[in-house]
């Protein structure tokens, strides 16, 4: 099992001793959603990316670190509600140079998940998340370290 997937499993173990079989519930799903644009917003403004004008001041890796993880989190109960099964591993995600594109088509990807519960616009936005974090020098074992404590 690849690291990914492990940290999915994770969560879905932890899901599994709260929830019961239910169908998809749409308002929390779009609470859900909600939730991680803000946690991705959160990491925008800790990356510093487009704070032009205070590009001088040092970017907090802990505090970024903190976000993405909270991000994580909740992609990963998005996924769950989902009742998606497994994701890819991450050394099949693609590189993506340009940051700004890689937030927007996040931002895109997760409301398609929203309008049409598609299960391949999920794993686009795990993909492009994961490869966010790379971008931000967040590297695989601080994830799986940081996700598996939380």
């Amino acid at each position: 099992m690849n690291d990914v997937s492990k940290l999915y499993q994770v969560y879905i173990n932890r899901e599994l001793q709260t929830a019961k079989n239910e169908v998809l519930n749409s308002e929390r799903l779009n609470q859900k959603i909600l939730s991680f644009l803000h946690d991705l917003s959160e990491v925008a403004q800790d990356s510093r990316c487009y704070l032009f004008w205070e590009k001088d001041e040092p970017i907090d890796h802990q505090q970024l670190l903190e976000h993405y993880i909270e991000g994580l989190t909740m992609l990963m109960s998005i996924g769950y509600e989902l009742r998606i099964d497994s994701i890819k591993n991450y050394t099949e995600i693609p590189d993506t140079s340009d940051i700004y594109a890689l937030f927007f088509k996040i931002y895109q990807s997760i409301l398609k998940v929203q309008s049409h519960y598609s299960s391949d616009e999920y794993q686009n936005t795990i993909d492009d998340y994961f490869t966010l974090g790379f971008q931000l020098n967040i590297n695989i074992d601080e994830i799986i370290d940081n996700y598996q404590n939380d």
